[in-house]
């Protein structure tokens, strides 16, 4: 996992990712310079509980991908059946591009053995 997760951060834009739980355990992560991953992955669980918390209301299935986008830049969030990628982009980055591969990425992750805790 933690070599899908490297191939990814060499993609142009790509800050740092990982896969965490829903209840936001790190799995596996590849943060770029000064980026902590604890941080990181305590706002991505919060955005991914909040989200899908605002879904069920309306009926709708917890969300399979998600891109958050902030002034500094962007966050995208892919389920991967157990858990979610989540992945930092530059602000200037070509979105189109990037999820096509952090796609792929998830796809990988999610074809691996199920996560154990």
């Amino acid at each position: 996992m933690l070599e899908v997760l490297r191939e990814l951060n060499k993609e142009v834009g790509v800050k740092g990712s990982l896969v965490l739980t829903q209840d936001g355990i790190v799995v596996a992560a590849e943060m770029g310079g000064g980026i902590d991953k604890d941080t990181v992955a305590a706002h991505a669980s919060a955005a991914v509980n909040r989200i899908n918390k605002a879904l069920r209301p309306l009926g709708q299935a917890p969300f399979s991908k998600f891109v958050f986008t902030a002034n500094h830049g962007r966050m995208v969030f892919i389920a991967t059946g157990e858990a979610y990628i989540a992945v930092l982009l530059d602000k200037d980055i070509k979105i189109d591009v990037s999820i096509l591969t952090i796609e792929g990425a998830a796809r990988r992750i999610r074809s691996m053995s199920q996560i154990r805790m």
